[in-house]
């Protein structure tokens, strides 16, 4: 249920803002590609100089500080969004599934699942490729042909 509510909760603030969501898709991709990479190395170093923090939590914020919380710092700090109608829609759609998809995993560590938590996770899961190109695509057009509601 808390992926419904996560995902209910994203969309609504997406679809309600309307702000670029290009910038921050792309922000967020790139929390994934940071994290993936160093983020365990810098968790333990963490834990290292701060012997009495818990690695797994310390992993938990830096992932969520990453791939969460600075792209919505910058979705709520980007101007309004150039693209209109279903376009817009569909980016906020895919942005706030792509963003579920990546939290579930540190959303299973914290909350306690059940069958309908598993269940939206596994089709989030079944999607999350496609999404991706999806959002990318759509990040790169939202980016590249419009700039502060004013198309070329």
């Amino acid at each position: 249920m808390i992926l419904l509510v996560f995902l209910a909760i994203l969309l609504l603030i997406f679809v309600i803002v309307r702000h670029n969501v290009g910038v921050p898709f792309l922000a967020m991709i790139a929390g994934v590609a940071v994290y993936e990479n160093w983020g365990a190395s810098f968790a333990n170093q963490i834990t290292e100089w701060i012997p009495h923090m818990s690695v797994i939590w310390v992993q938990y914020a830096l992932y969520t500080a990453l791939v969460f919380v600075f792209p919505l710092i910058l979705y709520l700090r980007a101007g309004k969004s150039g693209l209109f109608g279903a376009l817009r829609i569909a980016e906020s759609v895919v942005f706030a599934i792509i963003l579920t998809v990546m939290m579930a995993e540190m959303l299973a560590g914290i909350f306690t699942f059940d069958n309908i938590a598993y269940d939206v996770a596994s089709f989030l899961n079944n999607i999350r490729g496609i999404a991706m190109i999806v959002g990318i695509i759509a990040a790169y057009v939202d980016v590249f042909l419009f700039h502060s509601g004013k198309t070329w």
